[in-house]
């Protein structure tokens, strides 16, 4: 059902870029294993050409693991049946249940030798901001046949010191296009890997790092969207790998020619794919592009009853590279919308954050940016409307509970059951203003609820397995067996049972945070992932240790138990 609002084409979307498009559809994903999961069955699949630009990409990172990949003993038929209604053809299939590993340089070289037209476009980061080195994953690619150009466009004098190109993007064939928060990517020796299951468990097999430990557990977001929004997402890739081939006088041949507008589907959806571009970055128009400050602005001015959100940032104050709020300039957008989210809390609404304990700079702005909302509405945070999480898991090793943020790098936004959005931007000067990023924003009541239920139910521990890439399938209305789609819709009427109410919800959060928190200081097992964001004067106010730069919540690591099940 579409949500209802007073005129949806004028109060929710930005202006001066992409269109409003009706008839696209969009399907979230939750987590790295979902995501890159469906992304590799896409290019596996992939008939013309296969666009990608990030970040970051590690070529020999693998997109499917464990019974992912050749499925369950016994199961193998049921995989090909799924492989089959999804649209592989019987090579495709073969190539797939061939057991070689499904990994980011083999799966686009099988697409390469299949006569498929694969690019790729990356950051040309600086070995000062990133675990990764672009030059030599560009050189893994081109040595399976991909083209692969790196893009140095954040690069001047006329830029923010440590502006970055942070788009997370993939086209198929003109028809699909990913987008949100997930690069294909492992950094700093296995440290920073963006696969990841929802229980995020402490430790396991299918996560290593090179000391044989796991990396911190991830939480992320990403969509697929189908329809003609996604042409919107390969004009932005076009437009940037041209500026690039035409910038650096590359052969005329690279350049890459529009294409049709992918054919309407059926979806009650109002979607917007946004962006972030800076001044001087890129040569075709406009010149600047605030299209994700935009759109968190006026759907920010248009809470009525609640906001959900999860970010790996909440900054007031721009970083410059020192974790010092005071030595950072002011935010315009993010003062907006600070001032927006106090002025909806006054008005009595409810807000809801998810943010990292331990995020990799800038802890510090997030306590000052909590801070200031905290003080635009006292009443909200007395009356239990204001609320701040973390992540964490747990695993009891040698006598004793160990404890470990779940990393949140997830930029997803739900206001009132009615809009959402989800991309690489995050909620700091950069993801509004300063770096290249790229969001879709959607007005549809069925997708924002299934959103948030299903993020507050992988929190509170009441999914496992695969529940929530089931639900995913059931509202994106992509292929299940009959046995799935029954268990996909009796689950999500369950879950609607518990969290349809966003205010209910908000309060089971609360009681299972701060239950966490006691079962942390009794050194007990975590129920759920659930945790109170502290800043260091809670944490000492519950005498918990602190540290400045990294939160609360981390225990040693023990090394991973190769026996363990895979």
């Amino acid at each position: 059902m579409q949500a209802e609002t007073n005129n949806p084409q004028e109060h929710w979307w930005a202006e001066g870029d992409a269109p409003v498009r009706t008839k696209s559809r969009v399907t979230y994903f939750i987590d790295g294993q979902a995501t890159m999961l469906t992304m590799c069955r896409y290019f596996v699949k992939a008939r013309r050409y296969i666009y990608l630009a990030n970040w970051g990409m590690t070529p020999g990172m693998e997109l499917v693991r464990g019974t992912d990949h050749l499925g369950k003993p016994g199961e193998q038929e049921k995989l090909v049946t799924a492989l089959r209604a999804e649209g592989l053809t019987e090579a495709d299939i073969a190539y797939w249940m061939g057991g070689q590993p499904l990994s980011v340089q083999n799966v686009l070289a099988y697409a390469v030798g299949k006569g498929v037209e694969v690019k790729v476009l990356l950051w040309k980061c600086s070995n000062l901001f990133s675990h990764y080195n672009p030059t030599e994953a560009q050189r893994q690619l081109a040595e399976r046949g991909i083209t692969c150009i790196l893009d140095d466009s954040s690069e001047g004098l006329l830029h923010h010191p440590i502006e970055s190109l942070h788009q997370k993007i993939s086209v198929v064939d003109g028809n699909y296009a990913f987008v949100g928060g997930v690069d294909p990517l492992i950094e700093k020796e296995g440290e920073f890997d963006r696969w990841d299951t929802p229980d995020h468990p402490f430790a396991t097999p299918l996560r290593r790092t090179s000391q044989e430990t796991t990396p911190h557990p991830w939480h992320d977001a990403h969509t697929l969207i189908e329809g003609p929004a996604a042409a919107d997402v390969e004009t932005n890739f076009r437009q940037r790998w041209n500026d690039v081939v035409e910038h650096h006088r590359m052969s005329k041949e690279l350049l890459i020619p529009a294409h049709p507008i992918p054919p309407e589907v059926d979806s009650p959806s109002i979607v917007q794919v946004v962006r972030t571009i800076p001044q001087h970055t890129y040569h075709f128009p406009p010149s600047i592009i605030r299209g994700i400050a935009q759109v968190y602005q006026k759907a920010t001015q248009n809470i009525r009853r609640f906001i959900y959100l999860e970010n790996q940032y909440f900054w007031l104050h721009a970083f410059f590279g020192i974790d010092l709020p005071f030595a950072g300039t002011d935010s315009l957008e993010m003062e907006q919308n600070i001032n927006n989210l106090g002025q909806a809390l006054r008005n009595g609404a409810a807000a809801t954050l998810i943010l990292p304990d331990h995020p990799n700079v800038g802890r510090a702005f997030s306590d000052e940016g909590l801070a200031r909302l905290r003080a635009e509405a006292p009443e909200a945070v007395d009356e239990g409307r204001l609320e701040a999480f973390c992540l964490g898991t747990s695993m009891h090793e040698q006598g004793r509970e160990l404890y470990r943020p779940i990393y949140v790098h997830a930029k997803v936004a739900v206001i009132d059951d009615a809009w959402c959005t989800i991309g690489s931007g995050n909620l700091n000067n950069r993801g509004m203003a300063d770096d290249t990023e790229l969001n879709i924003a959607a007005l549809d009541s069925e997708l924002a609820q299934a959103l948030r239920i299903s993020l507050q139910s992988e929190h509170l521990g009441l999914v496992q397995g695969d529940d929530l890439l089931a639900l995913s399938r059931l509202v994106g209305k992509h292929y299940q067996s009959q046995d799935e789609h029954m268990y996909a819709e009796q689950l999500l009427s369950s879950l609607k049972g518990k969290l349809a109410d966003p205010l209910v919800a908000m309060r089971l959060m609360h009681e299972c945070a701060w239950d966490n928190l006691k079962r942390f200081q009794a050194n007990q097992p975590l129920h759920g992932h659930l945790l109170p964001y502290l800043t260091q004067e809670e944490a000492q106010y519950q005498g918990v240790p602190f540290r400045e730069e990294h939160g609360w919540l981390e225990s040693e690591l023990p090394p991973v138990k190769q026996e363990e099940n895979l």
